[in-house]
C-alpha cells in the first residue's frame, strides 16, 4: 500500500509539473507606429505548431516555458521570441527587405478577410503601390499585366470617361457579357471608372466561383475587392500626404498611310476655267488647276510639288485666299490634328488616429485637357472614413466618398465619325491640318462653313449657292468640334455606416447600411450653323441626318443594402475556427427622362426642346429591383497549415418566379505543408496545395420573366397606344449556372527569393436564358427558355524572382500568364447551331461579325474571305478574288494574357519600375482599314508591284497589282490588275478577310524613374518627413503586333473597330510629400 500511494503521489507530481510546463500564452503584433498587423504567423521553433493572428494582430497559442515563438508577417521581419515565464507576448515587427514568408490577407464579400494560407481558392493580392505604379485615372488601366488570366480592353485616352473591361478567365455568357464586379471596402460599384486609385489600400482578385461564391449573383463574373486606406495607429500628431502630376498625352499609333497621291476620284488635276455667274473673284484662279474636291477619296494625283489651286482658296476673307500652293504631301496630317491632351492629378490626404480614433480624409481633383479640340473632363473626389471606438464594446465606422464630374466630350468611334471615321476611311492625304486649324472660322458670302470636301468650282450653281459652297460629306474638323456640345454631370455617393457590438472575446455583431447612388444629367447640342453648311453630312445622333438638334438625358439611380453580419473566431486547442454567417437586403431602382428635337429647330440658334420643328421624341424608363439573401461561411484551421473553408448563400430577388431562390455555395481545402517539412527542407520557404468548387447562379434582369407593354408616344381619341409583346417566357425561366472546380499550388524558395502559384481551372456555364424563334401563328416569335452550355478550362500562373538583393541594389522580377485552354460552345438550343453575338457597322455586307458556334471557341469571327482551291485563291477571268460566305476566322479572345514587372532599387533612393503585359492570340475586324484601303489612304494602295513600278500606275504602262491563282479548272493563272480595281473589289465584293487582324501585342505598359529627396541633407526634414520625386510614362512603347497600325490593347468592340481612336502615350513628373 505504501509503494502504491509512493507511485500515485510521483505521477501526480509530474501531471502537476507537466500542466505547469504547458501554458496558454496571449499577445498582440503590431508594427513600430502601434498598427496591428493583421493575421501575423505565430509559430513555436522546430514544430509543427502555430496559429495566426486575427484582423487585429491579437493571437492566443499554448506552449511550454522553454519554447521559442518565430513571429512573422507580410514584408516584415522575422523575430523569436524567449516564452519565460510570461503570460503575454506583444511584440513589435520591423519592416523587413521582403525576406520572409508574406502572410497576405484576402478581403471578399461584405468586408470579411481572412488569411492567404487558409484560403481554398485562387485570390490574388495586390497593393495599391503595385497596381498604382504609375498614376492612372481609373483602377482598370492600371491593372493590365499584373493579374493572371485577366484581360484588360482598356480605352483611348481621346476617349475621355470611357469605361475599360476586365474579363477575368474569358467571356462566360452565351452573349456578351459584363466584366469583373468591382467593390470598395464591401460596396458594390457599377465600374471601375470612378475608382481613385490614389485611396486604395489593396486589391483582392477573386477569379472563380469558388472565391466570389458569397457575393452570390453578382459575382458570376469574379470580383476586384478593394479596401480604402485608413489611418496609420500609432502615428505620431496629424499625417498629411500631397501627391501632385502631370502627364502629357500625344498621338502615338496611328495607321500606316499613303504620302504619294492626293484627294479625289481619279489621278489628274482638273483645268479650271471661269465662268459667267461664278463668283467674280474667282476669275484670279482662271487656268489653274485643282484636284477633285468632291470625292473624299485618296486615289487622286500624284503628289510632286506641282501648282494647284487648294480647298480654301476659292474662299474670301483670308491671306490665301484666291491663291495657288504647292501640291506636296503630308505626312504627319493625321497626328497634327489631335492636340496634346494634359492630365493634372492633385491628391491630399488627411489622417489621425489615436488609441479610439482612426481617421482619414482624401481630396482629388483631376483635370483633363483632352486630345481631342474643345475636350475636357473635370472631377473632384473626397473620400472620408473613419473608426471610432465608442466604447469596450461599439466600435462606429463610418465611410463617404462623392465624386463629382463634368465632361465635354465627343468620342464617337464609330464608322464615319468627324475624326478618325475620316483620317482611317474617307480623307484627303494632301491635307494641311495647320492650315485647316488656322482657317477654322472662314465662310463663304452667304456665311456656310467652307469645307476641304466642297463640290467642284463647275458645278457651282448661283440659283443656289449653299449647295456649292458646303462640305458634301466633310466640315472642317474643328469647324465642326467647335459647333457641338455634349456636356455630361455627373454626381456619384456612395459608402456605409456600420455599428459593430463585442459579445465577448470570441463573438461579435455587426449591422451596415450602404448606399451607392449616381445623377447624370446630359445636354447634347448640335448647331444650327452644322445643318446650313450640310449636304450629305449625317452628324445628328438622333435621326442619323444634317438637321440642327438639342437633346437631354437624365438619369438616377440607386442602390441601398442592409446588412446583418454575426462574426465568430474561437481557438479551441489545435483547431482555429472562424465563421460569419447573416443577411443583406438590396433595393435598386432607376430613373430615366430623354428627349430630343425632330426635323431641326424652327427657330435657328435657339437650343430648347419646344422650338422643335416636328414633334419632340421623349422616353421615359423606370425599373425597381430588390433582393433579400442569407449566408453563412466558415474555415477551420488545423495547427495553421491544414484548412477546410464552405460557404452557402441563398438569394430571394424580385425578377424570380415567387418561391424561387438562387442558391450559391463553395467548399474547399488548403494544406500549408511547408510547415511540416521546414526543418527537413529549409530551402522551401513556403509550400500550400489547395482545391475548391463553387457555383453560383445567375440573377434575372428585371422584366425578363414577364411580358410587356410598350407605350406609344403618339396617342388615339386620347387613349394610349400599346405595343403587343411578340416574346413568350418561359414560367420556369432562372439565371445561367456557373460551375468550377481549381485546383493550385503555392511555392516559395530559398527565404522568398523565388515564388510561384499556379492554379488549373474547369468551369462550365450552362442553362443560359435565350430567345428561340417559334412559330408566328402562335402569335409570339420568340420564347425565352433556359439552354446552351459553355466549357473552359485554363491555366493561371504568377512567379516573381529577386536575382540581386544588396544593399545598394535591389531587382525583383513579377510575371503573370494566363492561359485559356478551352472556351468552347457546346450546346445552344435544340438543332441551333449558331447564335449571332456582335455586329458593327455594314454589318452582312462587308464586315466581319461575331457569333457562338457550336462546337467552336466563344466568339467566333465570320465573314466573306476569298475562295481557294487547295489554299490557292480562285480567280476570276479579270484576275479578282471569288467570295466564299461565311469564311471563318477564329475566336476574339486571346489564348494567353499576361505581364511581367521590373522593380529595382538602386542606392536605396532611386527606384525604377518597367511594367510590360502582352496579349497573343484572338482577332478583330478594322472597317476602318476596309474603307481606308477602299479609298485609297493606306500605304499599301502607293506601294510598287513586282516590276517596281507605280501599282497606281496604268496597267499598260507596266502598274497594276500581280495576282497568282487558278481559275475555275484549277489550272494556275496570274493577272495584272488595276491598282484601284484591286483594292475595290474588298468593299464591292464584301470581302472582309484582308481586314482580319491579329490581338496579338507586347507593350511596355509603365516606365517611371524615383527619387527619394535626402529631406535631412536639404534641410527640410523638420517640415517634410518623405519627398519622392519621379518622371513617369504610360503606354511609351508597343513593342510587338502582329499588325501595325493599331494598338490591339485598345480595340473597343467585341468584333473589332468601326473607327479606331488613335492609341497615345503619356509622359510627365509626379511629386509625392509626406508631412
Amino acid at each position: 500500500m505504501r509503494r502504491f500511494l509512493s507511485l500515485f503521489t510521483m505521477l501526480m507530481l509530474c501531471g502537476v509539473l507537466a500542466f505547469a510546463q504547458s501554458r496558454v500564452v496571449t499577445g498582440k503584433v503590431t508594427d513600430i507606429d502601434g498598427n496591428p498587423i493583421s493575421f501575423a504567423s505565430v509559430k513555436v521553433k522546430g514544430t509543427s505548431t502555430g496559429v495566426s493572428a486575427d484582423a487585429n494582430g491579437a493571437y492566443s497559442i499554448k506552449v511550454n516555458p522553454n519554447a521559442i515563438l518565430e513571429i512573422s508577417g507580410a514584408s516584415f521581419k522575422t523575430i523569436e521570441v524567449p516564452v519565460g515565464t510570461q503570460n503575454v507576448l506583444n511584440t513589435v515587427l520591423e519592416k523587413g527587405a521582403g525576406t520572409d514568408i508574406k502572410e497576405v490577407v484576402v478581403t471578399s464579400a461584405f468586408g470579411i478577410r481572412r488569411t492567404g494560407r487558409s484560403t481554398s481558392a485562387n485570390v490574388q493580392n495586390l497593393t495599391g503601390d503595385q497596381v498604382n505604379t504609375i498614376r492612372q485615372t481609373n483602377v482598370t488601366n492600371a491593372l493590365a499585366g499584373k493579374v493572371a488570366g485577366a484581360q484588360v480592353r482598356s480605352q483611348s485616352v481621346a476617349k475621355l470617361g470611357a469605361e475599360s473591361v476586365v474579363r477575368l478567365r474569358g467571356e462566360n455568357g452565351l452573349g456578351v457579357g459584363g466584366g469583373a464586379l468591382y467593390v470598395v471596402d464591401g460596396t458594390i460599384m457599377p465600374s471601375g471608372a470612378d475608382i481613385n486609385p490614389d485611396d486604395i489600400e489593396d486589391y483582392s482578385i477573386l477569379q472563380g466561383p469558388a472565391a466570389a461564391a458569397l457575393f452570390g449573383p453578382d459575382g458570376s463574373n469574379g470580383a476586384i475587392v478593394m479596401t480604402l486606406k485608413k489611418a496609420k495607429k500609432g502615428a505620431k500628431g496629424i499625417g498629411l500626404e500631397l501627391n501632385m502630376g502631370i502627364q502629357f498625352d500625344n498621338v502615338y499609333i496611328v495607321p500606316d498611310y499613303q504620302n504619294s497621291y492626293a484627294g479625289g476620284a481619279n489621278g489628274d488635276l482638273s483645268l479650271y476655267q471661269y465662268k459667267a455667274g461664278q463668283p467674280v473673284a474667282w476669275k484670279a484662279l482662271d487656268g489653274k488647276y485643282y484636284h477633285d474636291y468632291s470625292d473624299d477619296a485618296s486615289w487622286g494625283p500624284r503628289m510632286a510639288g506641282q501648282e494647284y489651286i487648294p480647298w480654301y482658296a476659292w474662299y474670301p476673307g483670308h491671306e490665301y485666299s484666291f491663291k495657288t500652293a504647292k501640291l506636296t504631301p503630308q505626312p504627319t496630317n493625321v497626328r497634327d490634328f489631335w492636340e496634346t491632351g494634359v492630365t493634372r492629378t492633385t491628391n491630399v490626404a488627411f489622417s489621425k488616429a489615436t488609441d479610439n480614433l482612426n481617421l482619414r480624409a482624401s481630396y482629388t481633383n483631376l483635370d483633363i485637357k483632352g486630345i481631342t479640340p474643345n475636350e475636357y473632363l473635370k472631377r473632384h473626389t473626397l473620400n472620408v472614413n473613419a473608426t471610432a471606438e465608442l466604447s469596450s464594446r461599439f466600435t462606429l465606422g463610418v465611410n463617404f466618398n462623392y465624386i463629382a464630374e463634368n465632361t465635354n466630350t465627343e468620342s464617337d468611334d464609330g464608322y464615319s465619325n468627324q475624326s478618325t471615321g475620316s483620317f482611317g476611311q474617307w480623307f484627303h492625304r494632301d491635307l494641311d491640318m495647320n492650315k485647316m486649324r488656322e482657317l477654322r472660322t472662314i465662310t463663304s458670302p452667304e456665311g456656310v462653313f467652307a469645307s476641304w470636301n466642297r463640290n467642284n468650282p463647275d458645278a457651282y450653281d448661283p440659283s443656289s449657292p449653299r449647295k456649292s459652297w458646303a462640305g458634301n460629306y466633310w466640315y472642317n474638323f474643328y469647324q465642326y468640334f467647335d459647333n457641338i456640345n455634349n456636356s455630361i454631370r455627373r454626381d456619384r455617393l456612395f459608402g456605409d455606416v456600420s455599428l459593430t457590438y463585442k459579445i465577448n472575446n470570441d463573438l461579435k455583431i455587426k449591422a451596415t447600411y450602404r448606399k451607392q447612388q449616381l445623377t447624370t444629367n446630359q445636354e447634347v447640342i448640335y448647331k444650327s450653323e452644322l445643318e446650313a453648311s450640310a449636304n450629305q453630312m449625317s452628324f445628328n445622333p438622333y435621326e442619323g441626318n444634317s438637321f440642327a438638334a438639342y437633346g437631354v438625358n437624365n438619369t438616377f439611380s440607386d442602390r441601398q443594402n442592409y446588412e446583418g453580419l454575426l462574426m465568430y473566431s474561437k481557438k479551441i486547442k489545435s483547431f482555429q475556427i472562424n465563421a460569419q454567417g447573416g443577411f443583406d437586403v438590396l433595393k435598386t431602382k432607376f430613373r430615366g427622362v430623354n428627349a430630343n428635337t425632330l426635323g431641326g429647330l424652327s427657330a435657328p440658334g435657339l437650343y430648347a426642346l419646344s422650338n422643335s420643328k416636328n414633334n419632340i421624341n421623349y422616353g421615359n424608363t423606370r425599373n425597381q429591383f430588390q433582393r433579400r439573401s442569407i449566408f453563412v461561411r466558415a474555415d477551420i484551421g488545423f495547427r495553421n497549415y491544414l484548412f477546410v473553408e464552405g460557404s452557402y448563400r441563398r438569394d430571394y430577388t424580385s425578377t424570380e418566379p415567387s418561391g424561387n431562390y438562387i442558391d450559391s455555395k463553395s467548399g474547399g481545402l488548403s494544406f500549408v505543408f511547408s510547415d511540416l517539412i521546414r526543418n527537413a527542407v529549409p530551402f522551401i520557404s513556403y509550400g500550400k496545395i489547395r482545391g475548391s468548387m463553387g457555383q453560383l447562379l445567375n440573377t434575372l434582369g428585371i422584366y425578363q420573366l414577364n411580358a410587356t407593354y410598350g407605350i406609344n408616344p403618339q396617342q388615339w381619341s386620347g387613349n394610349i397606344l400599346t405595343t403587343v409583346p411578340n416574346n413568350l417566357v418561359d414560367p420556369a425561366l432562372q439565371g445561367a449556372v456557373n460551375t468550377e472546380k481549381e485546383i493550385g499550388l503555392e511555392m516559395r524558395f530559398l527565404k522568398n527569393r523565388i515564388g510561384f502559384n499556379v492554379t488549373y481551372w474547369d468551369r462550365t456555364n450552362k442553362d443560359f436564358p435565350v430567345n428561340v424563334t417559334v412559330d408566328q401563328s402562335s402569335g409570339y416569335s420568340v420564347i425565352s427558355k433556359n439552354a446552351g452550355e459553355i466549357a473552359k478550362k485554363g491555366w493561371d500562373i504568377t512567379g516573381f524572382i529577386k536575382p540581386i538583393q544588396s544593399k545598394n541594389f535591389a531587382w525583383e522580377i513579377s510575371a503573370t500568364w494566363g492561359y485559356l485552354v478551352q472556351n468552347e460552345v457546346v450546346s445552344i438550343f435544340g438543332d441551333i447551331k449558331r447564335l449571332n453575338l456582335a455586329t458593327g457597322a455594314f454589318s452582312g455586307t462587308s464586315a466581319a461579325y461575331a457569333v457562338n458556334e457550336i462546337g467552336q471557341p466563344w466568339g467566333q469571327m465570320f465573314g466573306g474571305g476569298i475562295k481557294r482551291v487547295n489554299g490557292v485563291p480562285q480567280l476570276t477571268s479579270t484576275g479578282l478574288f471569288i467570295r466564299e460566305a461565311d469564311t471563318k476566322f477564329g475566336s476574339v479572345l486571346p489564348n494567353y494574357t499576361g505581364g511581367i514587372q521590373n522593380s529595382f532599387n538602386i542606392f536605396k533612393n532611386f527606384t525604377l519600375n518597367v511594367n510590360i503585359d502582352y496579349s497573343i492570340g484572338g482577332k478583330f475586324f478594322s472597317l476602318s482599314d476596309h474603307w481606308g484601303t477602299y479609298s485609297g489612304l493606306t500605304a499599301r494602295t502607293a506601294e510598287l508591284n513586282d516590276r517596281g513600278i507605280p501599282l497606281r500606275d496604268p496597267v499598260a504602262d507596266g502598274g497594276g497589282v500581280h495576282v497568282f491563282g487558278v481559275d475555275a479548272t484549277g489550272k494556275a493563272v496570274d493577272y495584272y490588275v488595276d491598282g484601284q480595281t484591286y483594292f475595290h473589289q474588298f468593299r464591292s465584293n464584301s470581302i472582309a478577310e484582308d481586314n482580319i487582324y491579329s490581338l496579338s501585342f507586347v507593350k511596355l505598359r509603365e516606365l517611371s524613374l524615383g527619387y527619394r529627396l535626402p529631406v535631412e541633407k536639404l534641410g527640410i526634414g523638420k517640415y517634410v518627413k518623405t519627398a519622392v520625386f519621379s518622371v513617369v510614362s504610360r503606354n511609351p512603347w508597343l513593342i510587338w503586333s502582329k499588325d501595325k497600325g493599331f494598338d490591339p490593347s485598345e480595340i473597343s468592340n467585341v468584333y473589332g473597330e468601326d473607327g479606331q481612336l488613335p492609341g497615345t502615350r503619356s509622359v510627365g513628373v509626379n511629386l509625392k510629400l509626406g508631412f
